[in-house]
């Protein structure tokens, strides 16, 4: 019997120390498995939302269109105009170039996509707006251009600054000028965003060009075409939303386009492509079958994304320039 004792104790101890060793074993891998998560949604976070240098293409390997959007485009930069700078919700300085037609007449607002600029994205509402007479605000979005900010919200905080251009407009102009917001790419989803914020009533329309339903499902259905596989781009789209609540506090989940314009009561025109793959089609009819206010949608066959007014310039200038002269007010 006190043979036996000893040998009971010294299984016990090693019982003990195999179970020490496996909750070790495991404290390890959770603390891998936490340190790989942080280090792959920084680097989401970073590629998604990280301000980057942009740099205007190149005119020597432009082709002819190209070539002549371009050379536009640097004679807006160049031309006389009204240096706008105002703060954003959140203090970050926002700048916007006010071109001015006429006394009173209709603004547009123009916000440009993601990673782009104003002049190149706005040299068609440019032409538009110039041959009508009617004001134009180019503005640049937060972390790009002259604006101030290192990071990309991808619409959480941009719907706000949307509002806060609007704001500009009236409190510098009065209530009396009717206003537009027009964007494309990320900047029509942003003007689509801001549409249930209590925008004032000289808001006459939207018009959104090739823009999303929310950058999760953008982003979403731009890592299926690289990854190519549906629960890898799943993967990666929650990396990111997990890396912008951790290392940017914000949570894409609070931009839905859907969501806005299905409580807006201003008219709103949807310009998309049927071949875009950054921004399905789907996505426009969406957005369409969602808005319960007054709304066209137009689709523009072949073309890819951000390319519709280059697909039909003549059709495009005539779609948002009917839709604004339908909107603004007669009185």
């Amino acid at each position: 019997m006190k043979k036996i004792i000893p040998k009971v104790k010294t299984v016990l101890k090693i019982k003990l120390h195999i179970k020490r060793k496996s909750g070790l074993i495991v404290l390890l891998a959770l603390t891998n498995v936490i340190v790989a998560v942080l280090r792959l949604s920084k680097y989401s976070f970073q590629k998604a939302c990280l301000k980057r240098e942009i740099r205007w293409p190149d005119l020597g390997n432009a082709d002819d269109w190209q070539y002549k959007i371009l050379t536009e485009a640097y004679k807006i930069k160049i031309e006389s105009n009204r240096k706008i700078t105002i703060a954003a919700s959140d203090g970050i300085e926002l700048v916007g170039h006010y071109y001015e037609r006429k006394k009173n007449a209709p603004c547009i607002i123009f916000i440009h996509g993601l990673w782009s600029n104003c002049y190149t994205n706005g040299v068609p509402i440019y032409r538009i707006t110039e041959e009508n007479g009617w004001n134009l605000l180019l503005v640049s979005l937060r972390a790009h251009g002259e604006s101030g900010g290192n990071v990309s919200t991808l619409g959480v905080l941009e719907k706000y600054d949307c509002r806060d251009w609007v704001n500009w407009v009236v409190s510098e102009y009065g209530e009396q000028m009717p206003i537009f917001l027009m964007g494309i790419s990320m900047g029509g989803a942003v003007a689509l965003m801001s549409s249930d914020l209590g925008l004032p009533e000289s808001v006459c329309g939207i018009i959104d060009d090739a823009g999303f339903t929310s950058p999760l499902e953008m982003i979403k259905a731009n890592s299926k075409e690289k990854i190519h596989h549906k629960i890898l781009s799943d993967l990666f789209t929650q990396f990111v939303n997990v890396g912008t609540k951790i290392w940017g506090g914000f949570d894409l989940k609070e931009a839905n386009a859907c969501v806005a314009v299905s409580k807006t009561s201003v008219p709103v025109l949807i310009i998309h492509g049927d071949k875009d793959k950054q921004a399905p089609v789907s996505m426009a009819y969406k957005i369409y079958d969602s808005c319960k206010s007054e709304r066209e949608l137009y689709i523009v066959s072949g073309s890819e994304h951000t390319d519709c007014y280059r697909s039909n310039p003549e059709k495009y200038e005539s779609i948002v320039s009917e839709f604004l002269k339908k909107h603004i007010p007669t009185n």
